[in-house]
Order: C-alpha cells, then structure tokens, then sequence
C-alpha cells in the first residue's frame, strides 16, 4: 500500500508556452537546470526523501517524459496516467485524471517547480496533510496565495487579499484530505471546469479538512518563463539543495 510518505503525483503535462523556444519541441519539466534535468531535481529529490513510487501525468511530449523517467535510473516505481487535452485544460483536469491512484493519500509535486529536498522532508514528515508554503516572499499578482488561520490553510487563490504566504506547488494529503479533494475533483470537472487551477478544488476543502502550513527553508523556484529559467540555473546550478 503506498501512502502520502511513499507516493507521490508529479503533474507533467503542461506545454510551457512562456519559455518557447526553449520548450517548443521539449517538456518544460525536461528542461536543462545545471547538470540535470528539472524532472530530475524533482525525482531525486523524492528518491532522498524515501518515496517509493510516483504516478506522472504526462500530455506535451509525454514519449519523451516517458523515455526520461524509465532511464533516469532512481529508485523509484514510475507509473503513467495521459492527458488528451493537455492543451485545452489546465493542472486541475491532470489531477483529476489520477483520481483513482489518491486515495491512500500522495504527495502532490508540480513539475516546474524546483526545491529544497529538506523542506519536502519535513512536509513528508508532517502528520495528516499540508502545504509546502513561502511566507517570506512578497506577493504579487500572479503569486498562488495562502490565508492561514491557527497554523492551517483557510483559503489558497490568486486573488487572496490579506495573504499569509505563498504555496510553492508542492502538498501532501491523507487518505481523508485525498478522498475528499477526489470527490471535489469530480465535482469540478462534472460541472465542466476543466480549465482550472487545482487549487481551487483545494479552497473547496478547507472548511472540511484540517490542511497545515509548513514553511520552506531555502531558494525555491516555479519556473514559468525565462527569467525564472536564469534565476533557477542560478540557484539549482550544480546539486539539488539539501
């Protein structure tokens, strides 16, 4: 049985129009960060941490996804879900997808999103479920905010006024956290909102499952245009922080 310290669900499908041309042929998660790959600082990160097994939804160039996790050598059980409309949906719909591989609990990781393997350590650590969350960062408009309320999550959105921090794109949920995003999920998708974030299926949670904050310690990066492919190279250059 895997759970939300052994599996974790790593969203890939994503075409990274924002860093074309460097992505015009290429994944964004396959991307170049130093000596390694940015799927690769992610699946070592995981493989440190002693996770087991990793669902990666794939959809742009899934063949070349695909190809790197089966030669790319950790000791990790690599399995596959495709998304079809990854050009016409958005994360929420990719997650949904992998609705039925959540319900022991998982942790969530975004594939463009670079950081310190300790951090996600003390999330894996963490009892029950929680977010991965900056709360030193100052915040602007495109920032994926977080309102905390005795150390939980209350509300997560972009347009969040009176913010705590911001979520870097990595989670963990338990079985009960799981099954009820799942059940949002449905919900979500039923009523035809493929197109968005996954957060919002989070905000959609939070009045019913307890979701904590855990602060990560060192750089970080979402790489989602060129600037932020400079500023990762700079920070995740050479090794993964620890």
């Amino acid at each position: 049985m895997c759970d939300e310290r052994s599996h974790a669900v790593v969203l890939a499908a994503g075409m990274g129009t924002r860093l074309r041309p460097v992505t015009e042929s290429t994944p964004k998660t396959l991307v170049e960060v130093g000596d390694r790959h940015i799927l690769g600082h992610i699946f070592e990160s995981l493989d440190r941490t002693g996770y087991e097994r990793v669902t990666t939804v794939t959809g742009f160039e899934a063949d070349q996804v695909r190809g790197f996790c089966d030669a790319a050598g950790f000791d990790l059980e690599v399995d596959f879900v495709h998304s079809d409309a990854y050009d016409s949906t958005n994360n929420l719909y990719s997650l949904w997808l992998a609705r039925d591989r959540l319900e022991d609990g998982f942790t969530l990781v975004n594939s463009d999103t670079l950081f310190p393997a300790a951090s996600l350590r003390r999330l894996a650590e963490t009892d029950g479920s929680a977010l991965l969350v900056d709360a030193e960062k100052p915040l602007g408009d495109e920032e994926m905010k977080v309102r905390t309320a005795d150390g939980e999550a209350v509300a997560i959105g972009k347009d969040l006024s009176e913010a705590t921090g911001e979520y870097i794109g990595v989670s963990k949920f338990g079985p009960a956290g799981a099954d009820a995003l799942a059940d949002e999920l449905d919900a979500m998708v039923d009523a035809g909102r493929t197109n968005e974030w996954y957060e919002a299926a989070f905000d959609r949670i939070f009045d019913a499952v307890d979701v904590g904050v855990v602060p990560v310690d060192g750089d970080w990066i979402e790489i989602d245009d060129h600037d932020d492919l400079r500023t990762g190279r700079r920070l995740f250059g050479e090794v993964t922080a620890e």
